[in-house]
């Protein structure tokens, strides 16, 4: 039965470790439980309105708790079997006293948050090498935490400048123009919103978190301003400038690469074939209710 306690307990260790992994360092992955987390929040805020906004900050918090919650059992699950007779305690406290699993879970959580409170030490020498282990993993996943909230702070960032520059090229008539003149300097800005939508699309594998934020300001959600740069990418394709065709057809191109990373990763038909792109982005744009 001790056995079973420890092989149980590595389990959890690891299928947390692995989790933590794919979503914060994997470039191409997603960890099971981060997604399963968003993927749950997105769809009861479709029931629950009032969730709105505060579905992809609460799956955040609520996929670390997750992570910390399998590290705190996991290796409460290893220490079991040494409890009490493997650890000393101070005077204050009587071992036969003492229920073996919640001290091993109080012990776990001390440890991997780093408190150490000294009310209960490793006696026997492998949970003396154990402990430090345990320290240093909690402390790997509050720094990866950190790091995640930073990365995807910065995702959203840049898809919020995106979105509004895109807003305010719509409020110019931007696009009404490039087919009524020669505007060759209209090229390097539509080519400049091709690297933004391509950088928005390495953004959703790398972060693919942030698809289930949603925008107060409708002038800064891209499934409203996506509308936009597809009318851009039309309207630059019929210009009488060379140039801001060529730049036309790349924005096209860029439009054409995100659409298909958000049917086949978000939009629920990987199995079907991607549409044209104003229905994936007509659909992006229902999936967060913009219009």
């Amino acid at each position: 039965m001790d056995g079973l306690f420890v092989v149980v307990g590595s389990a959890l260790v690891a299928i947390g470790g692995y989790d933590v992994f794919h979503t914060l360092l994997n470039p191409s992955g997603r960890g099971t439980i981060s997604r399963l987390v968003f993927a749950f929040g997105w769809r009861s805020s479709r029931r629950a309105r009032r969730l709105g906004v505060a579905v992809g900050p609460i799956s955040v918090v609520v996929t670390i708790a997750i992570w910390a919650t399998l590290q705190v059992l996991g290796w409460a699950l290893i220490y079991l079997p040494s409890f009490p007779e493997g650890f000393a305690y101070t005077n204050d406290l009587d071992p036969s006293e003492l229920v073996p699993l919640v001290e091993a879970v109080y012990f776990s959580g001390a440890t991997l948050t780093t408190l150490g409170f000294g009310d209960a030490v490793p006696a026997e020498s492998w949970l003396r090498v154990l402990a430090p282990v345990e320290a240093l993993t909690g402390f790997a996943l509050l720094s990866a935490s950190a790091t995640w909230f930073l990365q995807l702070h910065g995702a959203l960032a840049r898809r919020r400048t995106l979105a509004l520059r895109l807003s305010q090229l719509e409020e110019s008539g931007f696009s009404a123009s490039l087919t009524l003149t020669p505007h060759p300097s209209a090229a390097v800005v539509i080519e400049s919103l091709a690297a933004q939508i391509a950088g928005a699309r390495v953004d959703f594998v790398q972060s693919a978190e942030t698809y289930y934020f949603r925008e107060l300001d409708p002038r800064a959600s891209l499934s409203t301003a996506l509308q936009t740069a597809w009318s851009l990418a039309q309207a630059a394709e019929q210009s009488p400038d060379a140039s801001v065709r060529q730049a036309g057809q790349v924005l096209d191109s860029a439009l054409r690469d995100l659409a298909d990373n958000l049917h086949e990763s978000f939009l629920g038909r990987r199995r079907s074939a991607a549409g044209s792109i104003p229905e994936v982005l007509a659909s992006y744009s229902h999936d967060h209710r913009q219009r």
